[in-house]
């Protein structure tokens, strides 16, 4: 804690020294300026993910909650001390403005119209009611378990090739939901509701206008991506009519991930790394998988109280740790190099500083999703007997990255608009029907999947960043294909795209790629791609 006390006492002296001088300043002073706020908040930002980490792999940290606890008072004291910075920052002429920060001061402009007065602002640095509905929503969403362990053990059982047994899991999740699901629907809406009270006391446009300030996206840019996916979902259901061929059975909820005939047994966890090291090796990062893959940066394995899917928490100071639940199905080979995606940027991007070491999401999947798109193709080549399974798998899961993405950003569109807290079977019947769009009439939704939006920790702890999937994935793809042409010019520029963090808008730095983003019709490609890889698939057998 004496890292967090030594941030509480810069704040008056720092504030004495700058307020009112760096609107105005010369690019030297408003330099210093913003080097010194960097350095004095780059501690906080440091315990703040480090104590976040924590409470992802054990929800029950008693430590990781009191740092957290702490990290949040000494925001709310830099809310009220600093209030004058970002106006101020926003204000500051252009000519002056640091390389280095550029970019963030250009995103600080962007989101300065969303700040509430300062009197408003300071009280909602008090009385803002999301840490602590957060904090209560951590603690509901470990306690679910299923069949006396952890709701992240038995997920994965539906990934794999015995259909009575996916159908005995999914059963017995659907019933661990019905437990307290009252209360997360509560908590959900309470979080709904406080954050469009917030978004409205910003004068922000609508619930989601921050995430897309903070992602430099556009609202035509977002909508055109939206419009897109909405009007290509036959691809999905091509996509699961064909399943049912490979099966040979009709297809409910818990066959949507099974795996393909000739894909049996799991993969060990020596061999993901493998394919992980391999598919860094062929972007000449071989040596940074190693050191990722050594010592304690990976969480490897499910437990009680641990964050279930997958996370990777990255400091500013390049420290990294990612949390798994791996056991052994060929997603979760995937999901390691997808991880180690986010932890190999995490780590390259710190050097750009702390205020630049944090990407959007836009970027930071972009990047995840291009390393486990390739890593599937490095899985595909040892596994030739199953190399049809396996292809599908990764289909799956660029449909699921794109499209079953939209339909949860779809579902949290319709909460957020909910002019009353919506209640558990109003929720259930949002979801089904969100659902049943997206599958159509491919997949058979049983009465049990109701409540499986209550187990998503995103609609509680990370809303509106939906929309990052399906943008990297359009993105990678293009990605993928730049690396096809000329793979080996092109590590030393992926390395440069990590290196360079957040020093630019997601857009530009992908233009080095020749990838355009802002550009409408490269949503249209990148899903013409996506069918494309559906359509060839419908025209080959499981044999391998």
């Amino acid at each position: 804690m004496a890292e967090l006390d030594s941030v509480s006492s810069a704040l008056a002296p720092f504030r004495a020294a700058h307020r009112g001088a760096l609107a105005d300043a010369d690019g030297l002073r408003l330099a210093a300026g913003v080097a010194e706020a960097e350095r004095i908040l780059a501690p906080l930002l440091e315990a703040t993910a480090y104590a976040e980490g924590r409470l992802a792999a054990d929800a029950d940290d008693e430590a990781g909650a009191r740092v957290l606890a702490r990290c949040e008072r000494v925001w709310a004291e830099v809310a009220t001390q600093w209030d004058f910075l970002e106006p101020e920052l926003a204000r500051a002429r252009e000519s002056a403005e640091p390389d280095r920060h550029r970019n963030y001061l250009a995103r600080i402009r962007d989101s300065v119209a969303l700040q509430p007065p300062d009197t408003v602002a300071a009280a909602l640095a008090r009385l803002d009611p999301v840490p602590a509905l957060e904090s209560l929503a951590r603690q509901l969403l470990a306690r679910i378990t299923v069949g006396g362990g952890p709701l992240g053990a038995a997920l994965p059982a539906l990934y794999g090739p015995d259909r009575a047994h996916r159908r005995e899991r999914a059963d017995a999740v659907d019933s661990a939901l019905l437990a307290e699901v009252d209360v997360r629907a509560s908590v959900l809406g309470a979080l709904a509701e406080a954050r469009v009270a917030r978004a409205e006391v910003s004068g922000a446009r609508d619930w989601l206008h921050a995430d897309r300030v903070a992602n430099q996206i556009a609202e035509r840019d977002l909508d055109a991506l939206l419009t897109a996916v909405h009007d290509h979902r036959d691809i999905v259901h091509r996509y699961y009519r064909w399943k049912e061929t490979q099966l040979g059975h009709p297809l409910t909820d818990s066959d949507r991930y099974a795996p393909l005939p000739g894909l049996t047994g799991e993969f060990s966890w020596e061999f993901a790394c493998a394919v992980a090291t391999e598919t860094f090796a062929r972007l000449g990062l071989d040596e940074l998988a190693a050191e990722l893959l050594s010592g304690d940066t990976v969480d490897a394995f499910p437990r009680a109280g641990k964050q279930r899917g997958a996370v990777t928490v990255g400091l500013p100071s390049g420290r990294v740790a990612v949390l798994l639940n791996f056991t052994g199905t060929p997603r979760d080979v995937l999901t390691l190099a997808h991880e180690l995606g986010h932890a190999a940027h995490a780590r390259l991007a710190a050097g750009r500083g702390a205020f630049n070491a944090t990407c959007p999401a836009v970027l930071g999947e972009t990047v995840a999703l291009f390393t486990e798109s390739l890593a599937a193709t490095v899985l595909a080549e040892h596994v030739d007997d199953a190399r049809t399974a396996v292809t599908a798998r990764a289909v799956e899961d660029r449909l699921v990255a794109v499209f079953r993405q939209v339909a949860l950003h779809d579902f949290e569109t319709w909460l957020h608009a909910q002019e009353e807290p919506a209640g558990a079977e109003a929720l259930a019947a949002e979801w089904m029907r969100g659902q049943r769009d997206l599958y159509g009439d491919a997949v058979r939704l049983t009465e049990g999947y109701r409540h499986w939006w209550s187990y998503l920790d995103e609609f509680f702890l990370r809303p509106g960043g939906r929309f990052a999937y399906p943008y990297g994935q359009v993105a990678a793809m293009a990605l993928l294909a730049r690396f096809a042409d000329a793979p080996e010019s092109f590590g030393p520029r992926f390395y440069a795209l990590l290196s360079a963090g957040a020093c630019a808008p997601p857009a530009e730095l992908l233009g080095a790629f020749g990838v355009r983003p802002d550009d409408p019709r490269s949503w249209q490609a990148g899903l013409d791609v996506l069918s494309g890889q559906v359509d060839a698939l419908c025209g080959t057998e499981t044999t391998g």
